[in-house]
This record gives C-alpha cells, sequence and structure tokens, in this order.
C-alpha cells in the first residue's frame, strides 16, 4: 500500500469512530499543586494542549520536550502555524514555571542526554510520551532503525526507562503520590496486522526493521500495538507507578503532515466535518494522566479511549499477541541496554523480576 492510502486509512479508520461519538470534557476537579509534569512532543497538536491544561491545574512544573529549542520557545511564547499566529502555552495560561528541553526521538543520543536534567528533578509525578510520526516511506535513521519504529516505540521506551528511578524516587519522598506514565497510542492499533514471521520471530523488532517487512499501509497502526504492548509489559513489572496507553481519536494535528494531492483534500474536508480540535483530543492525554484518581487499579496497564478504560486489540489479548508482547518487551530491553548501558542497571534495579 502506498503512503498516501496509508495516510487515508489512518483518517478514515479514525473518524468512523469520531462520527459517532462526542468528545469528552476536560477533567475537573484534580489539583497539581507540588507535581512536575513531563510532556513530550509538546511543540503543537496534542502535546502542545496538553502541556496547556496541566499549566492551569497548579503545578510545580511543566517541561515540555520538543525536537529543537526554535519549535520549544515557539511553543512557549507564541508561533506561526499554518500562516496563523497563536499564543503560547506560557502566554495563554499565564503559568510561569515551565521548562524546556529539547530531545530529537530520533535519535538515541539525544534522548539519552536527557538523563542529567532527569536526575536534577527534585520529583517526577507525570510523564506523557506523545512524540511520533507517520513516515510516508521507508527511512532508517542514523541508529539504523526504521524510523516509525525508532520515533515511536524505542524513542518513547529509552526516555521512559530513563524516568523510571526519579519517578520511584518520588513514591518514596510523597508516599501519597501514584505516578503515572501515559502512552498516546490510537485506535488504529486494532487494525495492525503483525506477519507470522514477526509473531514468531525471537527479536520481532529487528525483523520489522528490514525494507522487505515495510508497508506503509500497516507500519503507523503497528506501532501503535507496539505501544499498547510496552505498556502492558512494564505495568506487570512496576507495583507503585501506573501506567496507561490511550486513543486521542481523529484530531486537527500535523500527524498527518506528509499527506499530499487528493489524499490531502480528502483528509482536510473530513476534518471539516468530524475531527476533533488538538485540544479535545488532548483531553485524553489529560484523562490518562489525572483521571479516575479514586480507582487507582482500574488504570493499571488499561487501555483508554473517550475518557472510560476500553479493551484493546483481540490480536493484543489472544496468545499470539501475547506472545508477541513477550518478546518485543525483552528485545526493547536488549536493544536499549546496548543503546546505553544505564537502562541494564535500572532494570535490574526497579523494575520486578
Amino acid at each position: 500500500m502506498g503512503a498516501r492510502k496509508a495516510t487515508e486509512l489512518i483518517v478514515v479508520t479514525n473518524s468512523r469512530r469520531n462520527s459517532s461519538q462526542e468528545c469528552p470534557p476536560a477533567v475537573e476537579g484534580v489539583s497539581l499543586a507540588g507535581q512536575v509534569v513531563v510532556v513530550t512532543g509538546a511543540n503543537t497538536g496534542l502535546g502542545f494542549e496538553a502541556a496547556k491544561h496541566f499549566a492551569v491545574r497548579g503545578p510545580e512544573k511543566v517541561i515540555i520536550v520538543c525536537r529543537n529549542e526554535k519549535k520549544g520557545q515557539e511553543a512557549l511564547e507564541q508561533r506561526l502555524l499554518r500562516s496563523r499566529q497563536t499564543v503560547g502555552v506560557k502566554t495563554e495560561t499565564g503559568f510561569a514555571n515551565l521548562e524546556l528541553w529539547t530531545a530529537d526521538f530520533a535519535s538515541f543520543d539525544s534522548v539519552k542526554a536527557l538523563k542529567d536534567k532527569i536526575d536534577a528533578l527534585d520529583r517526577l509525578d507525570i510523564l506523557v510520551e506523545n512524540a511520533g510520526i507517520v513516515a510516508a516511506e521507508y527511512e532508517t535513521t542514523k541508529d539504523g532503525w526504521e524510523s516509525t519504529i525508532q520515533v515511536n516505540v524505542l524513542g518513547p521506551a529509552l526516555h521512559v526507562i530513563l524516568h523510571l528511578p526519579k519517578l520511584l524516587e518520588t513514591v518514596k519522598k510523597y508516599p501519597e503520590t501514584t505516578p503515572r506514565i501515559v502512552m498516546v497510542s490510537s485506535d488504529v492499533h486494532y487494525w495492525a496486522a503483525f506477519p507470522v514471521e514477526v509473531v514468531n520471530a525471537s527479536k520481532p523488532l529487528e525483523t520489522m526493521n528490514l525494507e522487505d517487512h515495510w508497508n506503509a499501509g500497516n507500519r503507523y497502526p503497528e506501532s501503535k500495538a507496539l505501544d499498547v504492548m510496552f505498556t502492558r509489559a512494564l505495568q506487570t513489572h512496576l507495583q507503585n507507578i501506573t501506567c496507561c496507553s490511550l486513543n486521542p481519536g481523529f484530531c486537527y494535528s500535523e500527524l498527518n503532515r506528509n499527506a499530499k494531492g487528493e489524499t490531502a483534500e480528502r483528509i482536510s474536508k473530513l476534518r471539516e466535518k468530524i475531527a476533533f480540535t488538538s485540544e479535545e483530543g488532548s483531553r485524553q492525554l489529560l484523562y490518562s494522566a489525572i483521571g479516575q484518581r479514586d480507582r487507582e487499579a482500574e488504570m493499571r496497564g488499561a487501555y483508554i479511549s473517550f475518557s472510560r478504560v476500553s479493551e484493546c486489540s483481540d490480536f493484543i489479548l489472544s496468545e499470539e499477541g501475547q506472545k508477541l508482547q513477550t518478546q518485543v518487551w525483552k528485545e526493547i530491553l536488549e536493544v536499549l541496554a546496548k543503546v546505553d548501558e544505564r537502562t541494564k542497571g535500572i532494570v535490574g534495579r526497579y523494575l520486578s523480576q
């Protein structure tokens, strides 16, 4: 399937669900006083709007992680998006304690460089992994991974593992707090079709990384399914942190910026009719981060859609899916140990076996 058809599939699938459901309101009545929040991919779209939601709920600090300094500063103060001037997070909310970190999730070195900043934090209560791409063609990063696998899966996994010591330190220092790790997935994960060679591989990501296994129509759904698997697997090794993945719905964002021609035109028309705004979609990030605090157990390892705990794909819950999840988890840890030897020590010390 070509890149245009792939983008169209993703949009149409999300659109069908949007057309039959209303966007729930943002969670209210939850204070973030004293807490520290980190949001990746926050220079635009869902992450940008989520940062604003967090900022107005009184946290100690909100850290936005963006690809570069320029985009990050524009997100804080003001930015020009599609020839339209918009107000930045700091300017709109009046919240002053915003901090900008830069990291490109297509580069392991870039993500690794954040470790000193992470360790310098007094605490960390909410970590939202929102960075992601829809690749138009097969392309590898300088680290040798297909770009979707690295940006959507391995990069966020590395980022999460490096944050674990600070998240668990927060539990010890502030025992009344249960930190949350939030992974932005999508309902297109229901349509991920993993080839039998991938399911049966001892190293499924390595198999998917081959150009022969590149399928433009399937790679983004695969990556979102892998995000759900990673979240569920991580939760089984954590006792005092809640991990969940979510579906934000079909929203105005720059995720489909690679679309061109007829596909771009169709997406534009669908957006006008039924797309949620980025702010509406960001409410799912907020819900996953602060919702159901009185029912924490229900959120552990959960998949969230339209502000409720939902069932993830039948494949992930199947015997084959569980087999793949186990192999993917093992492989991610092996890859990260080679990328950054600190992750091996973190896993050994902080994750239950």
